[in-house]
């Protein structure tokens, strides 16, 4: 361009600069108060016994991290349970059935990722051995709720085994 200028490049000038600027606070709006909400994820359980057999019809509770009910469902007969479209965050699962021992496990659900989870219930009256719950997630973190709770279940049952015994 040569050295003069003409109103209508200063006039385009003008118009993008306001464009920037415009654009610009929208972009810092929408960031700042998350008018997009982040995508939902599942959770996908197995209950087992503990002999490793999967465990059909145990009733599977789903509750927030306040321990508000969303839902209650029961396993198929491979003892899965499927729950999508989950917002992420922390959940809460409660898993019973007749003559077992409930079980309950904190899940975190991530963003676009399915949490899976492996719960194992041990009959009543039984040998008792510690309930485990194995959950892996695509959207593994330091400090995830799940790894916290194995990891106390774990010393808790380690403390027990060098006091004499496994009994609970």
């Amino acid at each position: 361009m040569g050295a003069t200028e003409t109103r209508h490049d200063l006039w385009l000038k003008r118009i993008n600069t306001w464009i920037g600027i415009v654009g610009g606070s929208v972009a810092s709006l929408v960031g700042a108060y998350n008018f997009f909400p982040s995508a939902p994820g599942n959770i996908a359980a197995v209950v087992r016994e503990q002999s490793g057999t999967p465990l059909a019809r145990a009733r599977v509770e789903l509750l927030t991290s306040q321990n508000v009910l969303l839902g209650t469902s029961v396993t198929d007969r491979n003892g899965r349970y499927i729950q999508k479209d989950l917002q992420p965050g922390s959940y809460i699962l409660k898993v019973g059935r007749e003559a077992f021992d409930p079980q309950i496990a904190t899940v975190s659900v991530g963003s676009k990722k399915t949490t899976d989870l492996e719960l194992v219930l041990i009959r009543r009256g039984g040998a008792q051995a510690p309930a485990r719950a194995r959950a892996t997630s695509t959207s593994y973190n330091q400090g995830d709720p799940i790894r916290s709770a194995l990891e106390e279940t774990g010393a808790s049952w380690i403390k027990n085994l060098a006091k004499g015994g496994a009994q609970q």
